[in-house]
């Protein structure tokens, strides 16, 4: 069976100290339902105030963002082979395969798959290039041309390409000045035209007319002088002529035939001394015996020089005739 619980005289009497205090408590609250509140006390709102403003005060900045992680090389490498199949081999700058693979090589040089991207899209890259200089994107084409020399320093394609460059870079400067020019000369023309019309539109002021001048007295008319006796008109110079002169005399070469069987002769030889002192039309006018020694005396002739005729200091050409002697020595 349960044991009561068992109340101590002190318990008890306590209750019952406390019981019309409990009472009064329930009077006042059942009549205070329409009694305004209490005024709030003054000093305890500056802790408020204190307290709510010191958690804002001591709350955190919110931290900085992050910088975007590093490509690892199979994100490059997954990159660079989309880009290659998109054709996007050197542009945009910064999303293209060129730049991809070059990146990879720089966290691994031995990464043979990117090396031998690069050399198969290497003749792509370079026509892309003369693309640009062509089209006149200057900057561009330096930059692609940057890029492709970290991977073939010393490739001639690129050296040609730097050429057409340099060149395009001067032509597209020159350009540009011959543009400043004429702008210049056509501003220069406008300020020109707009000051000569306004000049024509403002009215001349007349001159006063000047009083007519006296009239000069002639003088007493002098006799006319006797005319001068006639003078026979000087003739002009007759021209300095200076004949040609011969400055290298080539031997003919005796023919073997006239050699073995005795026989001598001469040719006449008709040329022409050009005016640098050459032979042209060089012929036979006459030979004896005949037919003989033409061929060796032409071929002579042909390789003589002369200092030209001149006539007043200028060289003229010339007709000559030589005789060409054939003899033995006894």
């Amino acid at each position: 069976m349960a044991e009561k619980p068992h109340y101590t005289p002190i318990a008890a009497s306590g209750i019952a100290r406390f019981a019309p205090i409990a009472a009064l408590g329930l009077i006042i609250a059942a009549c205070g339902g329409n009694a305004p509140p209490p005024a709030a006390p003054a000093k305890p709102a500056a802790p408020a105030a204190t307290a709510a403003a010191t958690p804002a005060a001591s709350t955190p900045a919110a931290p900085a963002a992050a910088p975007a992680p590093e490509m690892t090389e199979d994100q490059l490498m997954k990159a660079a082979s989309t880009a290659f199949g998109d054709k996007r081999y050197v542009a945009p700058q910064g999303n293209n395969a060129l730049e991809y693979y070059l990146q990879v090589l720089a966290k691994d040089p031995k990464n043979h798959i990117a090396e031998s991207a690069l050399r198969e899209m290497f003749p792509f890259a370079t026509g892309a290039v003369e693309q640009e200089i062509n089209g006149g994107s200057l900057d561009e084409a330096s930059r692609v041309i940057d890029e492709l020399a970290k991977f073939d320093p010393s490739n001639y394609t690129l050296t040609i390409l730097r050429g057409k460059l340099d060149a395009k870079r001067k032509q597209a400067d020159h350009d540009q000045q011959v543009a400043a020019a004429a702008a210049a000369a056509a501003a220069a023309k406008a300020a020109a035209d707009q000051k000569a019309a306004a000049t024509a539109a403002v009215p001349a002021t007349p001159e006063p007319a000047a009083a007519p001048a006296p009239k000069p007295v002639p003088p007493p008319e002098k006799p006319a002088p006797a005319p001068a006796p006639a003078v026979a008109a000087t003739p002009p110079p007759a021209p300095v002529t200076t004949p040609a002169q011969l400055l290298k005399s080539v031997p003919p070469t005796y023919p073997t035939d006239a050699f073995r069987s005795g026989r001598e002769g001469w040719v006449e030889v008709e040329f022409t001394i050009t005016t640098d002192g050459t032979v042209t039309n060089a012929k036979v006018a006459n030979a004896q015996p005949s037919r003989v020694f033409n061929q060796a005396a032409l071929e002579a002739v042909r390789r003589w020089t002369f200092k030209p005729r001149t006539v007043d200091g200028k060289p003229v050409e010339e007709q000559a005739t030589r005789r060409i002697e054939f003899k033995l020595g006894k």
